[in-house]
């Protein structure tokens, strides 16, 4: 009896996922564009404004023109093999272990449903840095891919890899990690925490009705907050991630980065795309979640069907 408890358990923890697998591919293939031109924001110097004639980058729309005139539309995918196997990784790794963390904790430990909140982030916080750790070289991959402009350093994923390795060593495939564990820990923390209590005050007051309106909703509130939270790391991170590629400063760290980028370019810098930022988190957020739940739902089906 107990072999077979632990057995849907181990199920029921698959299927979550690889919900959230699918919730990642799907998410990111519709929000690519989104991410492509917020990189390129974050690794300008110049001031991001529409009355500064020397950035490339000027604004939103500015932005996706140059981009497709200079580089055709299938620019706004650029890194897209690479940033598939990230947010199918990272997807996996993250619902799977959050789900497994929070079902554990709150059946060993019934104490534990007064600060459910508490649980969350603690869960979405730990989960958020092994799914970071383990698919961290496919952000740098793709990060590289979509910053080069043309003609191309890079023909794909693998020259990639390959010139990296041998001009930079293996470990710069991790350029920037320390900031990224510092800023996806409490990303993914305040994003699952305040998700699961917007589902809870939402389930409260329209009592379960519409499921998809609910997940996209909460979704969006949700990862605009946390990346308003953690934006100053992400634009580190990025700037860290170019070194020895086409970034002109060569950083001792995340706070010798920050500090120096607003020495340079002043406070506000640090909030340098934060605009499409916020678009791609608004979205992203919205169509992970509901996508989740839809995925999960059509599994946990299927199971009960086969059952």
């Amino acid at each position: 009896m107990e072999e077979s408890v632990n057995k849907r358990k181990s199920t029921v923890i698959s299927e979550r996922g690889f919900s959230g697998a699918i919730a990642g591919s799907l998410t990111r293939a519709m929000c690519q564009p989104f991410d492509v031109l917020k990189i390129r924001f974050q690794v300008q110097i110049e001031p991001i404004s529409k009355s500064n004639s020397d950035g490339v980058y000027r604004g939103i729309f500015q932005g996706l023109q140059h981009i497709v005139k200079a580089e055709g539309w299938t620019a706004l995918w650029k890194g897209h093999v690479a940033a598939q196997a990230l947010s199918a990784t990272f997807g996996f790794v993250q619902f799977g272990l959050f789900e497994g963390i929070t079902t554990y904790a709150f059946e060993k430990f019934p104490a534990l449903n007064s600060v459910q909140s508490g649980v969350n982030f603690s869960a979405g916080l730990g989960s958020g840095c092994i799914a970071t750790i383990i698919s961290f070289p496919f952000d740098t991959i793709r990060t590289r891919l979509i910053v080069q402009g043309e003609p191309k350093i890079y023909k794909g994923v693998i020259d990639v890899v390959s010139k990296m390795w041998a001009k930079e060593g293996a470990l710069s495939l991790y350029h920037g990690l320390s900031p990224t564990l510092i800023q996806m820990g409490p990303y993914i923390g305040c994003q699952f925490a305040m998700y699961k209590f917007l589902v809870e005050m939402y389930d409260q007051a329209i009592e379960g009705k519409g499921a998809g309106v609910k997940s996209l909703t909460c979704g969006a509130v949700a990862g605009a907050f946390a990346k308003t939270l953690v934006y100053p790391l992400d634009l580190g991170k990025k700037r860290m991630q170019l070194q020895g590629f086409c970034n002109r400063h060569q950083y001792k760290g995340l706070f010798d980065c920050l500090a120096t980028t607003v020495r340079n370019e002043g406070l506000t810098a640090l909030l340098k795309g934060l605009t499409p930022s916020l678009l791609k988190a608004v979205f992203s957020s919205a169509l992970q979640f509901y996508f989740y739940e839809v995925t999960l739902e059509f599994l946990t089906n299927r199971s009960k069907v086969k059952c």
